[in-house]
């Protein structure tokens, strides 16, 4: 049996990543008033957070339609048996719901839709983990079985100094984003593994102490395991990601089995938190050892 693999352009996976599994993504959409961008192809991340400097409208974005996961999953079925689809949190996006309603048109019996509960890397984790199942010809229901626990093992957090975009996404009200500016205080963000929702984890003043605490929550994260992806995201902040990268190597247990990515969020995340975020996703244990 020949099974799809399908995502979106919220997954911050590598593009060699992408086409070595042959992943096909079905991109959300980033606007700038009434200028319109596909994610990924028509703008990728040094375009969109150049652009963020000098346009004056705040970016937006907007789902892929139930047609273009209609047709998507058509082209597929040519080729493939079935299809698994996974996708960022429905808790933060409609993506979901676009996938769901087109899987239920073709026949949920040849399309498997995953709410991933997560976004980025936490979202490409999974992907990457269900890639090489595929690969190493595991069944649909073992496939769907390890995704579960993986949800479970997921970690996805986040800071970031300039509060605006989260703000203007309705994450935080007006008065919360200008104290934290005046205060410098930078919060400590989660994305639930269970609700698939921002959850606040802690405030914290100052940026060396942020980049301390972010360090020490992902070696909290995967302590107990012995193997681990561990990846180094951001917006706009290389040189703070090569800080927490560092930081965090100089932590690690010696003999835990790491596997280390760093990348730039994509245009559609950008959009909610700006070129202020860095942030790390972790998956570990287990569940990927494959």
């Amino acid at each position: 049996m020949k099974i799809g693999l399908v995502t979106d352009s919220t997954c911050d996976l590598p593009t060699d990543l992408l086409e070595k599994f042959n992943i096909e993504v079905v991109p959300l959409r980033v606007h700038f008033g009434t200028e319109k961008f596909i994610d990924g192809k028509e703008i990728d991340s040094a375009k969109f957070f150049n652009k963020i400097k000098t346009s004056t409208e705040m970016p937006k974005t907007s789902k892929p339609s139930k047609k273009a996961f209609f047709d998507k999953y058509n082209q597929m079925l040519n080729i493939f048996d079935n299809i698994i689809s996974i996708h960022v949190s429905k808790g933060l996006s409609s993506t979901y719901d676009s996938a769901k309603l087109a899987a239920r048109d073709i026949g949920e019996d040849k399309v498997k839709v995953i709410d991933s509960a997560s976004i980025s890397l936490g979202l490409g984790f999974q992907v990457l983990m269900t890639a090489q199942l595929i690969e190493n010809n595991y069944s649909i229901k073992e496939i769907l079985n390890r995704l579960k626990k993986a949800k479970e093992k997921v970690n996805c957090i986040f800071t970031v100094e300039d509060l605006t975009y989260m703000k203007e996404g309705g994450r935080i009200g007006k008065a919360r984003a200008f104290l934290g500016s005046i205060f410098n205080i930078n919060p400590i963000i989660e994305i639930s593994p269970i609700t698939g929702k921002v959850n606040p984890l802690d405030k914290i003043r100052g940026n060396n102490k942020t980049l301390q605490k972010m360090s020490e929550l992902i070696i909290e994260k995967i302590k107990d395991d012995n193997k681990a992806w561990i990846g180094i995201l951001h917006g706009d902040r290389p040189e703070t990601a090569k800080k927490l990268l560092e930081r965090t190597r100089e932590l690690l247990p010696g003999e835990l089995d790491v596997n280390y990515f760093q990348e730039r969020i994509s245009p559609t995340l950008g959009c909610h938190v700006g070129p202020s975020v860095y942030a790390f996703a972790t998956l570990s244990g287990e569940i990927i050892n494959i």
